[in-house]
């Protein structure tokens, strides 16, 4: 991103979204009093200033689960479409639209649960002191809040705003400071493409065989769902720097050579382990974009990435095509010698064994 327009203007192409998420832990400390109650051999236990009890769960935590798990789905919607900008999550305007609707929807879902949990509140509490479990401990389940304490405490709301340089002088230090933190965006993109590089790795293109970690020799076509992603996320955040979007041209040429259906091996499943193996480095990622903008060629930029990989690729890389039906009864079959060894017919050979 060019560093003279955001000193002059807003972080470009940005929007700043802000989760406001406020739960409620279904627990209250644990006094001593109360448990001396029925167990007053607990007498010398050590002060509070030395030491707690802790807590004591008031409530099911079932029911309390479902208002985590939609905090969770909000933040894992914002990191998958956007990155960490100035404390908040930057979200490309071509994805906000999408974001938006997904965190109203959460938003509608959470504040349904709270209704439902404020309305049956009090009974659930009775329905957890009777438990087997904790019939013997009910004492302990006192003092409880109102229904409408619990429901105060669990809100979902969401903030959007646009960022801009804080000082009106370009060249101030304030100015310089607010250019590095939004201009290091493109090193949070390349982070965030390199820990997806790293998941495929470690859980998809390798696993334990007979007790060791080896690389496997086939993956489906669910497993490369890390390079979608990051296709993805570079296509979104092209505008931050001039080599983002040729990158994304690199990783779409790679997912376009693989087979549509069946499992990914041979080849295209080296063409997947030299491109994770490049992403995962974030210098090497980064070099290669450069080399992806200089050469203007997806094609000619990913087999130069090839070439500079541990594991080479001789010959182009082609699309996999569906196998050829079998010749009719009768015919006779055309072998590779007698078809040429032209471009089209060509079948890429590898120079490094990986398996």
């Amino acid at each position: 991103m060019d560093n003279s327009l955001i000193k002059q203007r807003e972080a470009q192409g940005l929007i700043c979204v802000t989760l406001d998420v406020h739960l409620w832990s279904g627990r209250k400390r644990l006094r001593k009093e109360k448990l001396l109650e029925k167990n007053p051999e607990f007498k010398n236990l050590p002060p509070e200033s030395l030491a707690t009890l802790g807590s004591i769960k008031i409530a099911d935590p079932d029911d309390l689960a479902p208002f985590m798990r939609i905090k969770r789905e909000a933040e894992k919607q914002l990191l998958v479409n956007g990155l960490p900008l100035l404390g908040t999550i930057g979200i490309p305007e071509a994805k906000l639209e999408s974001v938006f609707k997904k965190l109203t929807v959460l938003q509608k879902e959470f504040e349904d649960l709270r209704t439902q949990l404020h309305r049956d509140y009090e009974t659930r509490v009775q329905e957890w002191r009777d438990k087997d479990e904790n019939k013997g401990w009910s004492h302990l389940i006192n003092d409880i809040p109102t229904p409408e304490y619990v429901a105060g405490r669990l809100a979902f709301g969401f903030h959007l705003c646009r960022v801009s340089a804080p000082s009106v002088e370009d060249a101030s230090p304030i100015n310089e400071h607010y250019g590095r933190q939004v201009g290091g965006l493109k090193g949070e993109l390349f982070a965030d493409a390199a820990r997806e590089a790293r998941l495929l790795m470690e859980r998809y293109l390798t696993g334990n065989v007979d007790g060791a970690i080896r690389k496997r020799d086939k993956i489906t076509q669910k497993t490369i769902g890390p390079l979608r992603r990051v296709a993805e996320k570079l296509r979104s955040f092209s505008f931050l720097d001039p080599t983002v979007g040729p990158m994304a041209q690199v990783v779409e040429h790679c997912l376009s050579l693989l087979p549509h259906e069946g499992p990914i091996e041979g080849i295209h499943l080296t063409h997947i382990w030299s491109l994770a193996r490049t992403l995962a480095n974030e210098k090497a990622a980064e070099e290669a974009a450069a080399i992806a903008m200089r050469l203007a060629s997806p094609s000619m930029a990913f087999e130069e990435m090839l070439n500079k990989s541990a594991d080479t690729v001789q010959a182009p890389a082609v699309p996999a095509v569906p196998p050829a039906p079998p010749p009719p009864s009768g015919a006779r079959e055309v072998t590779s010698e007698q078809q040429g060894t032209s471009a089209e017919s060509y079948a890429p050979t590898l120079t490094a064994a990986l398996f």
